[in-house]
C-alpha cells in the first residue's frame, strides 16, 4: 500500500456580527474583563470553526437603550463622547460595557474618539480594578492581575 500524504482541510471561518458581539459584551459582569480575541475564540469553538471574524470590521461603543431589539441583541451605533453621555444620563447601564475589554496582555485599548484610555481607566477603577502605568511618559495602562479578572466565556448561555 502506497504512503498517502495527509492534506488538512481548509480552515473553517465563522462570522460574528456586531449585534451578537454587543450582546456578549453586555453579559460580562462588572469587575470582570475579556478580550476581543477571547470572544472570537469562544464563538468559533461554539460554532465548530477554526477561526472567527467580526463582520464589517471592528466594533464601536454605542448606547443600547436607544437601539434595543428583541432577544437581547442590540443594533450598533456610535456615541461620540462617553463622558458627556455619562453626565447627561448618569447611567452607565445604558451603555455596552466596552471598557471591560482589554488586550491579550492586559493593557487598555484606545477606542479613538469614542472613548480614550483615561476614560476606560476611570471606569475600570470604579469597578475595583487596579490600573498601573509602567512608564509615566507613555499613555500605556495595564490592569494589575488581569488574568484573575478574566470572565469565563464558556459560562455564557446565548440565545440566538
Amino acid at each position: 500500500m502506497a504512503d498517502c500524504e495527509h492534506i488538512p482541510a481548509a480552515k473553517k471561518t465563522v462570522y460574528l456580527d456586531k449585534q451578537m458581539f454587543a450582546t456578549i459584551m453586555c453579559m460580562i459582569p462588572a469587575g470582570k474583563l475579556t478580550s476581543q480575541e477571547a470572544i472570537c475564540e469562544m464563538w468559533a469553538r461554539r460554532k465548530g470553526a477554526d477561526f472567527c471574524e467580526i463582520e464589517d470590521g471592528g466594533i464601536m461603543p454605542f448606547d443600547k437603550k436607544l437601539f434595543w431589539r428583541p432577544a437581547d441583541v442590540q443594533r450598533v451605533d456610535f456615541i461620540t463622547d462617553l463622558k458627556s453621555f455619562q453626565k447627561n444620563t448618569g447611567n452607565l447601564d445604558d451603555l455596552i460595557p466596552y471598557w471591560r475589554m482589554i488586550s491579550l496582555k492586559g493593557t487598555l485599548i484606545d477606542f479613538g474618539r469614542y472613548f480614550d484610555k483615561e476614560t476606560q481607566k476611570e471606569l475600570l477603577e470604579q469597578e475595583g480594578h487596579i490600573i498601573v502605568q509602567a512608564n509615566p511618559n507613555r499613555r500605556t495602562y495595564r490592569v494589575e492581575n488581569y488574568k484573575a479578572a478574566l470572565f469565563d466565556l464558556n459560562r455564557l448561555i446565548i440565545n440566538e
